[in-house]
């Protein structure tokens, strides 16, 4: 295994807050490396971080950039994205080439 892989079993329960499974579209700012935006959609969402599938292998320890978009908007004023900071948590190689990654919120603000 690579060594910017962490060995991820998907059957393995660690979570320690709850997670929503909801399809929400995402942009990563990859930094490391040649910078480069990578776009991907969350799996799954919790209030510490989420989980998404990417094209392009990312590193355990990685900081992105993200802007994750809200499907809806409630009020013609209210935010309609969350740009955040994170870290990547795991990577896991999926079949296809894929990367699933899982990401640690680490700040956040909302946007318009």
């Amino acid at each position: 295994m690579p060594d910017n892989l962490v060995d991820h079993q998907p059957n393995e329960e660690r979570r320690v807050h709850q997670r929503v499974r909801v399809r929400w579209s995402l942009s990563l700012l990859k930094k490391q490396g040649q910078a480069r935006v990578l776009t991907a959609v969350t799996e799954n969402l919790s209030s510490q971080g989420f989980f998404c599938v990417v094209d392009e292998r990312l590193a355990a320890g990685e900081r992105v950039e993200c802007i994750l978009k809200f499907p809806l908007r409630l009020e013609t004023n209210s935010p309609r994205s969350l740009r955040c900071e994170a870290e990547v948590v795991w990577v896991s190689m999926l079949d296809g080439g894929r990367f699933g990654i899982g990401c640690r919120i680490e700040d956040y603000t909302f946007v318009g």
